[in-house]
C-alpha cells in the first residue's frame, strides 16, 4: 500500500486492546471495544487469547454495546499550507559557521551527530573563495527548513559568513524558515550590539566595504541575535551543549510542515494518536489504526511518525506488510525492520523466532515501529513472537483496513481547492463548480485529490464537460469517479498504469504524467507506488474489459478467475499478466499447452506451494514475451523444449526441482537476474554466453550441482554471484576475466577442491567451509577485496602476498582447523576474528612504525592455545600499539573541555566506539597501572562480594606525585581508560557478553549509574583463560568525569551473558582477573 500526500478523513475507526503477555495486540486511536458479551480474541495459528478483563475498554456515551465501535468525528482545522512561492526543501538544518573556529573541534562532532538522529543537514566544509557566496550555497540556505548560526569568536570577521546570515534572515523573513542562533563562547550582547571582537571585526569590514553593505550585515546580526537560542557559557562542557542542539533541532523538524501540506481534517485524530503515544503504560502499548482504502490512514500515521520519532531511539516505518511477507516471507521482513532499527546489517535465519541478541539490544531501546496494510493478526505475531520483551515505553501502530470514514463537505471542499488551485478560496464560480465535483468524491480524501489533479489548470468549459460525464455515471461508485483521470490518460501511459497495478514495484520510465494526475507516487530512488484503492480502481478498468469472461482481460490476479482461464485452458492472445499464490487452489492440473494461447504474456508470477501434480503431462512452452517469470516450487525437471528468453529480464525458479534449465544456446540478451535458490535437483547450468546483460545470479542451496558452465566465466556485466550450501559442487576454475563481479560467496561448498578466477574488482569473497587447502593465486591482484571469509576452510597456508590486499577490512580464519602460522597483515585490515586450535605462529610488521600505520580494532584470537610465546608477546605489544592509537586518534579530535560524543546509538552500534583485543592467557598485562594481582595489591584492592563482582578500589595513597599527575591529567584534559577482563574458562554458549562498570566514590556508599561495555563472543565454548583488552571511548569518558572529581573510588564490574529470553536469566561470567589504567598525554610516547 503507498501512502497519500495529501488527504484524510474526519473519522477514524480503531480498536484497542492493551498488551497481554504473549500476542501482539492492538491499541487504538478510537476504541473498538468487546464488552462482557464479546467472546475472547483469538489469534491465528495460537492458542493465546485476549480476555474481556485484559481489555482496557473505552465508554462513549450514545453507542450500545453491540455496535462494538465507538465513532468520533474529528473536527480538525485545516493545517496551513506553506507559501506556494517557497524553494523545494532539500535539507533539514544548514549550518553557518566560522571554520577557523569549530571546524577541527565542534564541527565535527556536530557533523557526526547529524545523521545519528537522521537529520539531514548541509554543512559546507570548503574554503569560501571570492566576494560572494555561491549559488549552490544560496540554494542551500533557501531549501533548509532551519539554519543552525554559530556565532563564534571571529564569526564577524568572514564576510561570507556575514553574507549567509543576510540570506538566512531573508528566507526567515519572506519564507518562514527557522533561525535558530547558537553563541559559542560568545555573550549574545556583544552579537547584537556588535562588541568587542565583533566590534574589531566590523572596524576592518568598514575599511572593505560599502557602508549600505556593512548596514545589512549590523541589522542581520542584531536581529538573529535577538532571536531564542542557546548559549554555550550555559554547559558544563561541548558534550551537554551538542545534546542539547540536537534536542532542539528535532524539536523544532518534530513541527515540521512539509508533511502536512494539503491535509485537511487530520488535526485531531493525529492530536488523539500523539496523546496514546504518550500514556504511560506497564506494558508495549500497540495501536490499531482501521479504516477504508483512501481514508487517510497512512496520511495520519505517517504525520505522527515524522513528528515523534525524534523521541525514539530506534524508528521504522514499514510498508506494505501483506504484501512483502506473501512475496518475501516473514524473514525478509524481519531483517529489514530489525536492521533499520538497530542501523546495522541484521540477518535472521529462521522465520519463527528472533535471536536473544537482537531481543535483548531492542529490548533496550525505546522504539517506534509502523507496520502498514496489515491484514493478519499472525503477521504481527510472526514478526515479533511475544511483546513482554519489549520495551515499556515503545510504542507499535498498526494500519488495516476496516470501514468507511470521510471527510466533512467543508473539509473535502477545502482540500480540492489546496489540490486544484493551490488556496483555500477562490472566485464564486468555481467556488460552486468545485461543491458539485468534490460531492462525487463521497469524501474519500484519494478521490477528492485525484479529481482536483484531473481539472487543475483546467477552463470552465472543461469541468463542465467533466461534471456532464459525472453525471452519466451510473455507480457512481469512487473508481468510477477517479477513473475519469485514468480516461485522460493515453494509451501508452493506461498501459503503464495497468501495469503497476499488477506488478510489484518498478523503475520509472517516462511516468511522470501519471505522478502529475496524482495516480502514482515515485520515491527519490524512482521506485513507483500505487495506492490501494487506485489498483481497485484499474483492476476495476481490467474487468469491464469483459466483465463476463475473464480469460479476454488483460491481467489476471483473482484465484477464481486464474483458475478457470487455466483449468480450462481458456487462455487468449489478451492476457499480459498472470499473478496468483497456487496455494489458494486445492486441487488444479494444467495442460501441457495452458499458455499456448497467450502469446502476449508478459508477466508471470506464481508463488505458493510445492504441488508434483500441478502439470501431469510436462508444460510445452512458455510465451516468448514474457519479461518476468517467478515460480516458486516449479514442478518440472526443466524448461519447455520450444522456450524462448530473447525479452526475458528476471527468472526466479527458486524452490524448484529444475535438474536443468534448457539445452542449448539461449538468446538471452536482455535477461538480468536470475535466481534459482534451493533448487536441490539442479545438476548443471545451461549455457548463459549470450546472457551478456546478466548482473545477479543466485545458485544458492542448490544440493545437487557439481559444476557450472564455463560461459558465466564470460558474463562481462556479472555483478554478483552466489553459489554458497552447493555442496556437491567440486571445481570453480577459470582463466577469463571476469571484470564486474563485486560480490562472490562460494561458503559451505564443502567438496569444493579447485577454485581459480581471475578478477581485480572483488569487494567481498566468502569461502567459508570449503575443501580447498590453499588459497588461489588470484590474490595478488585483489586490490580493491575488502572483506574475506575463510571460515572453516581447509587452508593450511595463508601466502604472504595477501599483503597485496590493500583495501582488505575484514578477514574470517575462523575454525581453520590446519593453519598453522598467520602472516603479516595489511594494514587496512580493521577485524580479524581467529579461531584456530591448531595456529602457533603470527606476524606482525617488524618496525614500529609501521605497526603505527595500522587500523586494527577488532582482533581475536579465541582458543588459539597452541600459540607459541613469541607471538603472545607480539600480540600484547601490537595490541598496546593499536589500542592507545585508537583512543588517542579520538582524542585528538577534541580541542575542547570534554568527549562530545553523544553516543545515541551506543547500545547497538558499541562496536563504533570502542577497540579490543583478545588471547589466550591468565594474567593482566604488566603495563596496566592497577591490576588484581598480588603485587600490586597496596594499589588496587581486590576481593570477591557475595554476588561474585570484581572490585577495584583506588587508594587514597594518591598524594605528592600522584595528586600532581592527576592535576596534570585534568588540566590537560585528555586522561582516558584501558581496561582489561581476564575471561574463565567456560562452556555456555552466548552471543555476547556485557560488562556492567559502576562506580562508588570516597565521599558516600551510594553506587552511582555506570556505563557497560559489550563484546560479541563468537566460540561456542571458551577452552582456557583469555585476556581480553577494551578501549571503550564511553566507558573512558565516564570513568574520566569520576577521575577529575574524586582521587579515591571504587570500580563494581558485574559480567553477565546475553538475555535468556525463556528463562528469564542473565547468566553471570566468570572473571579470574580485572585490571584498569589511565592513560595521559605525558604516559602516551612511554607506553611504546
Amino acid at each position: 500500500m503507498a501512502y497519500l500526500s495529501s488527504g484524510t478523513s474526519q473519522l477514524i475507526y480503531a480498536r484497542q486492546y492493551r498488551h497481554s503477555g504473549s500476542k501482539a495486540l492492538q491499541d487504538g486511536m478510537i476504541a473498538r471495544t468487546y464488552n462482557s458479551e464479546t467472546r475472547p480474541f483469538r489469534a491465528s495459528g495460537t492458542n493465546h487469547r485476549i480476555l474481556k478483563h485484559q481489555l482496557n475498554l473505552w465508554a462513549i456515551p450514545g453507542v450500545k454495546k453491540k455496535e462494538m465501535v465507538n465513532k468520533v468525528v474529528a473536527k480538525g482545522v485545516a493545517e496551513k499550507a506553506m507559501s506556494n512561492d517557497a524553494p523545494q526543501l532539500k535539507y533539514d538544518v544548514f549550518v553557518s559557521f566560522r571554520g577557523e573556529d569549530i571546524r577541527h573541534g565542534f564541527l565535527g562532532h556536530l557533523i557526526k551527530a547529524f545523521p545519528r538522529k537522521q537529520i539531514n543537514a548541509f554543512v559546507d566544509e570548503k574554503l569560501k573563495r571570492g566576494d560572494d557566496i555561491s549559488h549552490a550555497l544560496v540554494e542551500a540556505i533557501e531549501g533548509s527548513f532551519i539554519s543552525l548560526v554559530i556565532f563564534s569568536e571571529n564569526y564577524a570577521s568572514s564576510h561570507w559568513c556575514l553574507e549567509e546570515l543576510v540570506k538566512i534572515i531573508e528566507c526567515k523573513e519572506k519564507y518562514g524558515r527557522i533561525v535558530l542562533p547558537v553563541f559559542y563562547g560568545v555573550d549574545p550582547t556583544n552579537v547584537r550590539h556588535q562588541k568587542k571582537s565583533y566590534k574589531s571585526a566590523f572596524s576592518e569590514l568598514e575599511k572593505r566595504y560599502h557602508l549600505s553593505k556593512v548596514q545589512n550585515w549590523r541589522h542581520a546580526l542584531n536581529k538573529s541575535a535577538n532571536l531564542s537560542g542557546i548559549k554555550s557559557l550555559d554547559f558544563r562542557n561541548d558534550a551537554e551543549l551538542l545534546e542539547e542542539i540536537i534536542n532542539l533541532v528535532l524539536k523544532r523538524l518534530s513541527k515540521h510542515p512539509i508533511n502536512t501540506k494539503g491535509l485537511i481534517g487530520i488535526g485531531k485524530p493525529v492530536a488523539h494518536l500523539e496523546s496514546l503515544l504518550r500514556q504511560q503504560l506497564e506494558k508495549v502499548r500497540v495501536i490499531g489504526i482501521w479504516g477504508m482504502g483512501g481514508i487517510g490512514k497512512t496520511t495520519i500515521a505517517e504525520e505522527v511518525f515524522n513528528r515523534s520519532c525524534s523521541e525514539y531511539e530506534g524508528f521504522c516505518f514499514l510498508e506494505k506488510v501483506s504484501e512483502e511477507s506473501g512475496r518475501h516471507g516473514i524473514t525478509f521482513l524481519k531483517e529489514k525492520l530489525f536492521s533499520t532499527l538497530l542501523a546495522e546489517d541484521v540477518k535472521i535465519n529462521s522465520p519463527n523466532g528472533l535471536s536473544n541478541y537482537i531481543q535483548r539490544m531492542i529490548g533496550r531501546m525505546k522504539v517506534l515501529i509502523v507496520l502498514d496494510d496489515v491484514k493478519e493478526e499472525g503477521q504481527i505475531e510472526m514478526l515479533f513472537g511475544t511483546l513482554d520483551w519489549f520495551r515499556s515505553d515503545s510504542r507499535i501502530i498498526l494500519i488495516d483496513i476496516y470501514e468507511v470514514g470521510v471527510l466533512k463537505p467543508s473539509e473535502a471542499l477545502e482540500l480540492f481547492h489546496l489540490n486544484a488551485f493551490k488556496q483555500s478560496h477562490l472566485e464564486m464560480e468555481y467556488y460552486e463548480l468545485s461543491k458539485r465535483v468534490v460531492a462525487y468524491a463521497k469524501g474519500i480524501p484519494l478521490g477528492v485529490k485525484v479529481l482536483a489533479h484531473l481539472l487543475r489548470g483546467k477552463v470552465k468549459e472543461v469541468w463542465e464537460s467533466q461534471l456532464d460525464k459525472l453525471k452519466k455515471l451510473p455507480s457512481k461508485k469512487v473508481y468510477d469517479v477517479m477513473r475519469l483521470s485514468y480516461d485522460d490518460l493515453d494509451r501508452l501511459e493506461q498501459k503503464y498504469f495497468l501495469d503497476i497495478t499488477e506488478s510489484d514495484n518498478s523503475v520509472v520510465v517516462g511516468l511522470e504524467r501519471l505522478k502529475d494526475k496524482a495516480l502514482i507516487t515515485i520515491s527519490k530512488y524512482n521506485v513507483v507506488s500505487m495506492h490501494d484503492i487506485l489498483q481497485e480502481m484499474g483492476r476495476e478498468v481490467v474487468r469491464q474489459e469483459s466483465s463476463e469472461d475473464p480469460s479476454k482481460r488483460s491481467r489476471l490476479w483473482d484465484p477464481d478467475d486464474i483458475c478457470y482461464v487455466l483449468k480450462n485452458d481458456k487462455g487468449t492472445d489478451a492476457i499480459r499478466s498472470i499473478r496468483v499464490d497456487l496455494s489458494s487452489f486445492r486441487k488444479l492440473k494444467l495442460s501441457p499447452h495452458v499458455f499456448a494461447k497467450m502469446t502476449n504474456l508478459r508477466y508471470l508470477d506464481f508463488i505458493g506451494k510445492y504441488d508434483l501434480e500441478l502439470l501431469p503431462q510436462g508444460l510445452q512452452s512458455f510465451p516468448t514475451d514474457l519479461r518476468y517469470i517467478c515460480w516458486i516450487h516449479y514442478p518440472l525437471k526443466s524448461f519447455p523444449k520450444k522456450f524462448s528468453g530473447k525479452n526475458l529480464v528476471i527468472l526466479d525458479f527458486s524452490h524448484s526441482r529444475v535438474e536443468n534449465l534448457w539445452c542449448g544456446v539461449q538468446d538471452l540478451v536482455n535477461l538480468k537476474e536470475v535466481r534459482l535458490t534451493s533448487s536441490r535437483f539442479l545438476k548443471e547450468l545451461p549455457d548463459f554466453s549470450k546472457a551478456t546483460n546478466l548482473k545477479v545470479l543466485n545458485i544458492t542451496d542448490c544440493l545437487s550441482l557439481e559444476s557450472v558452465h564455463p560461459s558465466i566465466f564470460s558474463l562481462e556485466k556479472l555483478v554478483q554471484l552466489d553459489l554458497s550450501h552447493c555442496f556437491s559442487l567440486t571445481t570453480f576454475t577459470s582463466n577469463s576475466h571476469l571484470s564486474s563481479l563485486l560480490y562472490l560467496n562460494l561458503g559451505s561448498c564443502i567438496s569444493l577442491r579447485t577454485f581459480s578466477v581471475t578478477t581485480n574488482n572483488l569487494i567481498k569473497l566468502d569461502l567459508t567451509d570449503i575443501g580447498i587447502n590453499e588459497l588461489p593465486s588470484l590474490f595478488r591482484c585483489q586490490s580493491k577485496l575488502e572483506i574475506l571469509v575463510l571460515r572453516k576452510s581447509e587452508i593450511e597456508i595463508i601466502p604472504s602476498s595477501i599483503q597485496n590486499l590493500t583495501r582488505l577490512r575484514k578477514l574470517d580464519i575462523r575454525y581453520c582447523l590446519k593453519l598453522l602460522a598467520l602472516p603479516v597483515l595489511p594494514l587496512s585490515v580493521e577485524t580479524l576474528l581467529v579461531e584456530c586450535i591448531s595456529l602457533k605462529t603470527v606476524l606482525f610488521p617488524s618496525t614500529i612504525s609501521e605497526q603505527f600505520k595500522e587500523n586494527k580494532k577488532r582482533i581475536e584470537f579465541w582458543n588459539c592455545f597452541n600459540l607459541d610465546e613469541h607471538s603472545l608477546v607480539n600480540i600484547g605489544f601490537n595490541m598496546k600499539i593499536n589500542l592507545i592509537k585508537f583512543a588517542y586518534q579520538h582524542l585528538l579530535t577534541l580541542e575542547h573541555d570534554d568527549y562530545v560524543d553523544s553516543y545515541a546509538d551506543y547500545e547497538y552500534n558499541h562496536s563504533s566506539y570502542q577497540a579490543l583485543y583478545v588471547y589466550p592467557g591468565s594474567s593482566v598485562p604488566e603495563w596496566l597501572e592497577y591490576k588484581t594481582e598480588s603485587n600490586v595489591r597496596e594499589w588496587l584492592e581486590y576481593k570477591t562480594t557475595e554476588d561474585d563482582m570484581i572490585e577495584a578500589v583506588f587508594q587514597s595513597r594518591w598524594s605528592t606525585k600522584q595528586q600532581r599527575m592527576t592535576g596534570l591529567l585534568i588540566s590537560l584534559h585528555i586522561i582516558f581508560f584501558f581496561f582489561c577482563f581476564i575471561l574463565a574458562e567456560d562452556y555456555q554458549h552466548c552471543a555476547q557478553i556485557e560488562f556492567n562498570i559502576t562506580t562508588i566514590d570516597d565521599k558516600d556508599d551510594d553506587e552511582k549509574d555506570g556505563v557497560s561495555i559489550y563484546m560479541n563472543r563468537t566460540p561456542l565454548s571458551i577452552a582456557s583463560d583469555h585476556v581480553c583488552m577494551i578501549h571503550n571511548q564511553q566507558c573512558s569518558r565516564y570513568l574520566t568525569s569520576v577521575a577529575k572529581n574524586h582521587t579515591r573510588f571504587k570500580i563494581k564490574v558485574t559480567a553477565r551473558t546475553d538475555t535468556n529470553v525463556k528463562l528469564r536469566e542473565r547468566p553471570e561470567v566468570e572473571l579470574k582477573g580485572f585490571g584498569i589504567s589511565p592513560i595521559s598525554n605525558s604516559t602516551y610516547h612511554n607506553l611504546i
